[in-house]
């Protein structure tokens, strides 16, 4: 996805061009280590040039998360859309997100561990973009619920955000956090435990 952008920057705009260079300027090196001539010279442009689309490296590293995340999002977006049967939009979903993070295991990196500085504002678009996600998939739950492939008792923001939970805490902490290369039974195993739950049956209990 990220060499797709690469490639696509080239032939693109100045400010994505600087974007994709920080990204990997950030994972290469301490935040504190990176220089914005650094960052200029791998994008292929001068010092004044980053300067004209961000006021400073704090702002260019702000800029880098939200545009990981916002690639990482819009591939999450699509897969919501492309299927008709819900659990299959499901565990497409699943499955795409943990390509995703296999592929660029590196790159999101900088979403889960690069904290060098606090700031609040980008704490708040963390939980814009979560909650996004969190109402395209309580819609998708709703969808399942009249067709009836889902139980009508459910709390669908609650199962929305057990699902991302699954995904971003679950499998992104395993193949990131713990560097587990996730295999299909693992993930087979993990579908099974979000769909039947870990309750036995009363009678085997």
């Amino acid at each position: 996805m990220f060499r797709e952008n690469r490639q696509n920057a080239e032939n693109g705009s100045k400010r994505e061009q600087i974007l994709l260079a920080a990204v990997e300027m950030f994972l290469e090196k301490d935040y504190y280590q990176v220089r914005i001539t650094e960052i200029a010279e791998r994008a292929g442009v001068g010092k004044g040039t980053v300067y004209e689309y961000f006021s400073s490296k704090e702002d260019l590293f702000k800029d880098s998360i939200s545009y990981c995340a916002d690639s990482y999002l819009q591939l999450f977006s699509q897969t919501l859309s492309e299927t008709s049967s819900v659990q299959e939009t499901v565990e497409n979903i699943v499955k795409t997100h943990l390509e995703l993070i296999k592929e660029n295991k590196n790159k999101l990196h900088l979403l889960f561990n690069e904290r060098p500085l606090n700031f609040q504002e980008m704490q708040i678009w963390v939980t814009e973009k979560r909650d996004e996600l969190l109402k395209g998939v309580s819609e998708l739950f709703k969808e399942g619920i009249k067709r009836r492939e889902i139980r009508s008792d459910i709390d669908v923001e609650m199962a929305g955000r057990l699902f991302l939970a699954l995904n971003c805490v679950v499998m992104g902490g395993m193949v990131i956090i713990d560097d587990i290369d996730v295999d299909e039974s693992q993930l087979e195993n993990l579908l099974d435990i979000f769909w039947r739950g870990v309750a036995g049956r009363p009678e085997n209990i």
